[in-house]
């Protein structure tokens, strides 16, 4: 018993002195190489004594726990190859310890991860956004209200074009889903083959005769909101897309993008 405490605190030990050896190496080592930096405006910039003590202290603290972590991250992989190669019960268990510490180490940072949302509440993402599922039904179901408010919104005032290419199979999937969300939504749609091809899905077709091109349109499929009395114009979206991701995008672009993301 005693003789496996002694190895437990010589491989600690070895540990630790190994951690305060890098970290005193990189201390001695910054000033050094902070002589050779040079300002962002290619002259050494001058700063206040106090700030600049300020500032070299926090970056040495930073690096120095990095250093850390590295040397740390090191020193275990290399005693798990150890107790790989060489599977002997003296690796193993140095391995186990480094590995038990790591754990340990783990658990608190969770710990205090929990404490500090708790501390301070505005920090914590989970509260606006959450992942349970029962509030996850709560936020779709309001989603989808927003979503048909937008929706509602657009149709009155607006007509959807859709620039299409009859003989590209991507554009006339898509076709199906754009004439179906259209009927359901009480959208006016005119469908424009670019290359003179109409699909069958759609009633009538015009062909372009620069209506692309006065839109700026040059990427297809394209889906275009119209104004046609206030003449605006408002690109919904190109390439393919669901119907459910279509839906989120009148209410991306109804609200300038800060909702339905």
């Amino acid at each position: 018993m005693i003789e496996q405490r002694s190895r437990f605190l010589i491989i600690m030990t070895m540990v630790i002195l190994n951690l305060l050896w890098a970290s005193s190496f990189l201390v001695i080592s910054m000033p050094a190489l902070a002589k050779e930096a040079v300002g962002w405006h290619w002259y050494n910039e001058i700063y206040p004594e106090d700030k600049k003590d300020e500032k070299d202290n926090k970056n040495k603290k930073e690096n120095t726990a990095m250093i850390q972590m590295a040397i740390l991250r090191q020193t275990v992989r290399e005693a798990k190859a150890k107790a790989i190669l060489y599977p002997t019960e003296s690796n193993m268990r140095t391995y186990l310890i480094l590995q038990n510490f790591v754990m340990g180490k783990a658990n608190m940072f969770t710990h205090a991860w929990k404490k500090t949302l708790l501390d301070y509440p505005e920090l914590d993402y989970s509260i606006l956004h959450p992942t349970q599922n029962s509030a996850q039904h709560v936020l779709y179901a309001e989603a989808y209200k927003k979503e048909n408010k937008a929706i509602k919104s657009f149709s009155e005032k607006y007509g959807l074009f859709f620039f299409y290419r009859g003989n590209n199979s991507l554009d006339q999937a898509l076709a199906s889903t754009i004439g179906d969300f259209c009927k359901e939504n009480n959208i006016s749609l005119m469908p424009i083959s670019m290359d003179g091809k109409n699909i069958e899905v759609f009633a009538t077709s015009q062909i372009n005769r620069g209506h692309a091109e006065r839109l700026g349109i040059k990427h297809f499929p394209a889906l275009v909101l119209v104004d046609p009395k206030n003449q605006k114009v408002q690109p919904l979206n190109y390439g393919f897309i669901s119907g459910s991701e279509l839906r989120r995008r009148f209410l991306q672009v109804a609200t300038n993008f800060q909702e339905g993301v």
